[in-house]
């Protein structure tokens, strides 16, 4: 093997149904090729959530960007409010 490779493993396990999910789904596919794929989309997404960082919520929990929201007060209306008794 070339000193320029670097090998990183992966394991799966045939009685983990994720990953018998995540088998069938590679199929005959080259390994390597989608793994540096998958990479390279996660590189790309980040980078744009950098870029966007003024509409994006910063540290949200989940991997997908969000808008922040603000709330609006709705302004006071005594005849919306029904009889008081």
């Amino acid at each position: 093997m070339s000193k320029n490779k670097w090998v990183r493993s992966i394991s799966f396990n045939h009685t983990n149904p994720d990953d018998v999910r995540r088998l069938d789904f590679i199929g005959k596919k080259s390994f390597s090729r989608l793994i540096k794929k998958l990479i390279d989309e996660e590189i790309k997404r980040k980078s744009s959530i950098t870029i966007n960082s003024q509409s994006i919520v910063p540290n949200s929990s989940i991997g997908t960007p969000q808008q922040k929201q603000q709330v609006v007060p709705q302004p006071y209306n005594p005849m919306l409010r029904g009889k008081l008794t």
